[in-house]
């Protein structure tokens, strides 16, 4: 990992692992085991849905963004570990119906496994963790962060007792309390109730505990507003709108990374007409490229910025495209790097012109498919200037590189088909692919991603409130282009995800 800021990880016997920081979440899988996988990526899920609802997650995301408050964003991470690892050891083996987790945080199932017996089924025991983390998270830390600002907290606030680990440990070695709360609770306000146990036994040592899910909001909100004076292009939000909660799920969406190669690779920009013609660009799709001994040639679109964040240019490679700003269409090549590793080259067609040139050099060599990514929607400059260029010249792949609620207007023009892709032991656990095809609108669309990825991702099409059908349609005329698509961008991505929007888009 490139970043500064320390994380949350979550790692198996297996060698699959996952790491969260404040935004975002790695998954680093194996794909031999399924099972695996979903406790992994479930573990990492918990910590973004904890952050989303509880002051010190809001503090820890404001402490990510400001400038010289990595020391305090370690303070605050190190104070909160046990509570975040028990809440997303606890709640994801509980999602992903695993029978146990592994390592580390065993003990720490264990704990939580006997904290909750009183609590009679699954279901109670799960929400009383829930309950349990939020009383812990739940502290003043945002309104001492703004009688601090513009200054970083000191050392020595919060007081102990406002601090989620030292909160959890006192909770959890209370005789009784866990008694107490599963005999007062009603089903009606279940979870409620039991946090109100929780933070009545908090007060009675001297802690401040806040109100519930919303008693954060106010202060983070203005303290967002306080960092987005001062970081440029901060994308920190609280959202307090009808519907919050539906929304979780898109949210946790956009914050996982899977990895198909263990980090960023190495990458080179080329454009053709001015470094290579297109008879060289022919020549190295023919060496390079075959399914089944018949040359294929992908054709992609992306945002200069996703180009920068998926690949490690060298200085020349990014200068060309740091300041740019609409997408960017090529062909992408794995060659050497010339100093005798591998690189992802990308040959840049800068015009029109240039891919009917390419189009025709192909002519009757093998297959041809675009694949452009769904970030380069909000460009309608380009949209007129190439897809009638591309719908032309082959069959085109729109790559579900966006949260799933942006294509709202792309979906709902008629019936939505979809087909699940059963990829196999695919690099890195993606295991699955999505597509969708609607009516009266040219393209397929896809998506890859591990097994649960490609759940969540499929079950928000379905709440746009689109007439999603997963079965009744023949996909056989549709099966090569995407088989094509599927194979260059495992074969070429260093990772999948959705945050076209966030990382595509300069700040």
């Amino acid at each position: 990992m490139a970043d500064h800021l320390a994380a949350l990880f979550a790692t198996t016997e297996g060698g699959g692992r996952g790491a969260y920081v404040p935004g975002r979440y790695d998954l680093w899988l194996h794909g031999a085991d399924a099972s695996t996988d979903r406790l992994i990526h479930h573990h990492e899920a918990q910590h973004v849905i904890l952050n989303s609802a509880s002051a010190w997650g809001a503090a820890l995301h404001a402490a990510a963004a400001m400038p010289g408050w990595q020391p305090l964003f370690g303070r605050l991470l190190d104070r909160c570990r046990t509570t975040h690892e028990s809440f997303a050891t606890y709640l994801g083996r509980d999602a992903a119906e695993a029978e146990t987790v592994f390592g580390e945080y065993a003990p720490l199932l264990h704990a939580l496994n006997e904290f909750v017996e009183p609590f009679e089924g699954s279901q109670r025991r799960a929400l009383a963790v829930t309950a349990l983390a939020q009383a812990c998270m739940q502290t003043p830390i945002l309104d001492q962060m703004l009688a601090a600002w513009p200054e970083s907290l000191s050392l020595g606030v919060p007081l102990r007792i406002d601090q989620p680990d030292e909160r959890f440990a006192l909770l959890c070695r209370s005789p009784g309390l866990a008694a107490t709360a599963a005999a007062d609770a009603s089903w009606a306000l279940w979870e409620d109730t039991v946090f109100q146990h929780f933070a009545e036994e908090l007060r009675r040592a001297g802690a401040t505990v806040l109100d519930g899910n919303d008693g954060h909001l106010a202060a983070a909100a203005e303290l967002f507003a306080r960092v987005a004076g001062v970081v440029p292009g901060s994308r920190l939000a609280v959202d307090a709108t009808p519907g919050a909660d539906r929304r979780l799920i898109g949210m946790v969406l956009n914050h996982a990374r899977l990895w198909l190669h263990g980090r960023r690779r190495p990458g080179r920009f080329i454009t053709v007409g001015a470094d290579v013609d297109p008879a060289e660009v022919v020549r190295v799709a023919e060496a390079t490229s075959q399914i089944g001994g018949r040359p294929s040639l992908v054709i992609s679109a992306r945002l200069p910025g996703r180009l920068l964040a998926g690949y490690d240019y060298p200085d020349d490679g990014a200068a060309a495209l740091e300041d740019r700003r609409e997408p960017v269409v090529g062909v992408r090549s794995p060659a050497g790097d010339g100093d005798g590793g591998d690189a992802v080259w990308w040959a840049e067609l800068p015009t029109t012109a240039e891919a009917e040139a390419l189009v025709t050099a192909w002519d009757g060599r093998g297959d041809l498919t675009f694949c452009v990514a769904a970030s380069c929607l909000p460009h309608p400059a380009w949209r007129s200037a190439w897809l009638p260029v591309m719908r032309s010249a082959g069959p085109l792949v729109w790559l579900i590189d966006v949260g799933v609620s942006a294509l709202a207007g792309e979906f709902g023009r008629g019936p939505v088909h979809g087909v699940y892709l059963d990829l196999g032991r695919a690099p890195a656990g993606a295991r699955k692919g999505v597509a969708f095809k609607v009516d009266g609108v040219a393209g397929t669309w896809v998506a890859v991603a591990d097994e649960l990825g490609i759940q969540l991702i499929t079950q928000q099409v379905d709440e746009l409130g689109a007439d999603l059908r997963m079965t009744g349609r023949d996909w056989s005329a549709d099966l090569p282009a995407l088989q094509l698509v599927l194979i260059e961008l495992l074969h070429a991505e260093s990772y999948l995800d959705l945050r076209g929007r966030i990382d595509g888009t300069p700040a």
